[in-house]
């Protein structure tokens, strides 16, 4: 295993980039022609990702100990630079804590009870299982058969309709009419959060899911015991059967799961019922799981005495997806390395070079440079989020916050330069850095999106994105360092030199502008109506509600008076306890639709609930 101070030095890093070309050496020796000379930051960059995305780290997933290797190898780097510890007096590691999942507990148990056979019990793992978003807690009931769970008005189609489930317990069957087809007009609504959350606000007081016997291809199991892009529960016991259970609580019915499931899909039609004489009795013992990730943080101080207590921030993530996930789009992504070159070590090699060159030229830089490379962005910009609830400098103390997510692969010298409406002065600092470095650069206004300068941005901070897109290998195992365009790594390097120094350097700090009409993509997934309330989610909530980080200007969410800080809890009549219950509460309005807001926020040190009401409106075009 290799240590931190065995690093590769540019001769071995060369030496190691070398191999694998090899056959284009041997090649070129039996052509007796020179190979071509790799710059020293071309050597660097290349060690760096190397070693970052090296299968001994093994995808580098927050919380895991190969990401704490890799925090702790920025941290050697930034000292090597001769960077400052910017965590505090003498470290480089801002640590914080989050959830990575759910622990079973020894009490969990499901005893069903159908006609003749009663209070049977069944085995953990083999025959049931509780989901990962289930509340801790025990409940017993009968059992009601809510057919897919699903209600979707657009279809005219309604598991629930004339189903009485209050305080009861909801079979479900996993997928659609169609099976689980991603075709299907029913594909937008299997996901089981989406099932989790229409039991509930039907009043069930648990759900069973299962997956029936005439879906095809699927098998089965039980749902994996994962997390998701929420940390809040679903706000009802959940679990999931395999289908000898669910037979033992319909057979009071008199009905198989065949027939059951046959009478729904031949008709495309709901078929729900109440079980006569069937009961469940689950206690599911289920514990959130914390683990601890770090920030690493390294400070360039200027030379001004005055403006070196400002800051310019230049960030870069360098957690991955680790052994698989939900986050994965391998189509069999467990156990799998899920590399990250491109997502983003390639980001911090930028970094990391970008804080040696500066550091050769630290006499020239007024104001100081802060170096953050941030954990757990995968999971939701947690580690941007922690810093900017949490600054080790005051937040209006940061000038302008310059984010690296997924430069390396440059292609015909193209590359995304996001946040160029959010200072007045970005455009004319970019196209000057532009002129020596001769790149393509596609301009998107926007300061919002899905990597760490977004909460920079909520926070009224100019922000500038750089992206070099997206690729067949983005989170995929074969995102791998040999594809990596190290030489365009080096390029986009001589124009974000410049874009710093400016800013470092200059008498005022760049002035924030907001962006008006910039949209965020739906949280938490799911299909959408075209409808726009402009409020930006606060991802790493773990209260039950929706908190919001900011409104974009303009917005329905804005001039209806929601403020950052508010948590979200009912929306239209329906109770939000979670990302997910925002985003199908938005599939169920439309355009010019007036709907009431229930919010909780704090006024003069208290907590107070108000209801706003809010005209949705359409979607407008992101970013233009």
């Amino acid at each position: 295993m290799k240590t931190l101070a065995t690093r590769l030095p540019a001769t071995l890093a060369l030496a190691a980039l070398l191999l694998q070309t090899r056959p284009l050496v041997a090649q070129a020796q039996a052509q007796a022609v020179s190979p071509p000379e790799v710059s020293a930051p071309v050597s660097r960059m290349t060690a760096d990702v190397q070693f970052l995305a090296g299968t001994e780290l093994k995808g580098r997933k927050a919380g895991t100990p190969e990401a704490d290797k890799a925090a702790a190898y920025i941290a050697s780097s930034f000292k090597k630079i001769g960077l400052v510890p910017g965590a505090g007096a003498s470290s480089y590691l801002q640590t914080f804590d989050f959830i990575d999942g759910v622990t079973l507990g020894p009490r969990n148990t499901l005893v069903t009870s159908g006609g003749a056979e009663v209070g049977r019990t069944w085995s953990i793992d083999l025959e049931y299982r509780p989901m990962a978003f289930s509340t801790a807690g025990a409940v017993s009931g009968e059992a009601v058969f809510a057919g897919y769970g699903i209600t979707a008005k657009d279809l005219d189609y309604d598991d629930y309709a004339g189903l009485d489930v209050k305080g009861k317990i909801a079979v479900i069957l996993r997928y659609g009419p169609d099976g689980d087809d991603s075709k299907s007009p029913f594909s937008q609504y299997m996901a089981l959060r989406y099932k989790a959350s229409q039991a509930r606000q039907n009043g069930a007081a648990a759900v069973v899911f299962v997956t029936g016997p005439r879906t095809k291809d699927v098998g089965d199991d039980l749902v994996a015991l994962r997390t998701d892009a929420s940390f809040t529960d679903a706000g009802l016991i959940a679990i999931s059967v395999k289908r000898p259970v669910a037979e033992s609580i319909f057979r009071a019915s008199g009905r198989t799961l065949d027939e059951i499931q046959k009478a729904i899909d031949e008709k495309k039609k709901p078929a729900s019922f109440a079980i006569a004489n069937a009961r469940i009795d689950i206690t599911a013992d289920v514990t959130p799981r914390r683990v601890k990730t770090s920030n690493v943080l390294g400070v360039l101080v200027g030379s001004d005495p005055l403006l070196n207590k400002e800051f310019v921030v230049v960030g870069a993530h360098y957690d991955h997806l680790g052994l698989g996930g939900p986050g994965s789009l391998e189509p069999s992504p467990e156990g799998k390395i899920h590399h990250g070159a491109d997502d983003n070590a390639s980001g911090v090699s930028l970094l990391l070079e970008l804080a040696r060159a500066l550091s050769a030229k630290r006499t020239e830089l007024k104001r100081s440079v802060l170096f953050i490379s941030f954990a757990a962005e995968e999971i939701g910009t947690l580690g941007s989020l922690h810093f900017t609830k949490n600054p080790t400098v005051p937040l209006e103390k940061i000038a302008a916050m310059v984010n690296l997510d997924m430069v390396g692969r440059l292609r015909n010298g193209s590359l995304d330069v996001h946040g160029t409406g959010t200072s007045s002065a970005w455009p004319a600092i970019v196209e000057k850095a532009n002129q020596a470095a001769g790149l393509k650069l596609k301009f998107q206004k926007g300061g919002f999106g899905p990597s760490d300068h977004s909460p920079f941005y909520a926070a009224g901070r100019p922000v500038l994105f750089l992206f070099t897109g997206a690729h067949a290998e983005y989170h995929r195992p074969s995102d791998t360092a040999d594809r990596i365009n190290y030489a365009g790594q080096e390029r986009i390097l001589g124009f974000l030199q410049p874009v710093i120094s400016e800013v470092a350097s200059a008498p005022e700090p760049v002035p924030f502008t907001k962006v008006a009409g910039e949209t965020q993509p739906q949280p938490g997934g799911g299909r959408s109506r075209g409808v726009w309330v402009g409020t930006i989610p606060d991802f790493s909530e773990e209260k039950p509600g929706v908190r919001v980080s900011g409104t974009t200007p303009g917005s329905p969410a804005e001039k209806a008076g929601i403020l950052a800080g508010d948590l979200l809890v009912k929306f239209a009549g329906k109770e939000l306890r979670n990302l997910y219950d925002y985003t199908y509460a938005l599939q169920d309005v439309k355009p010019g639709d007036k709907v009431i807001v229930e919010v909780k926020r704090m006024e003069g040190g208290a907590e107070v609930t108000k209801s706003i009401e809010v005209t949705v409106a359409a979607r407008p075009s992101a970013n233009k």
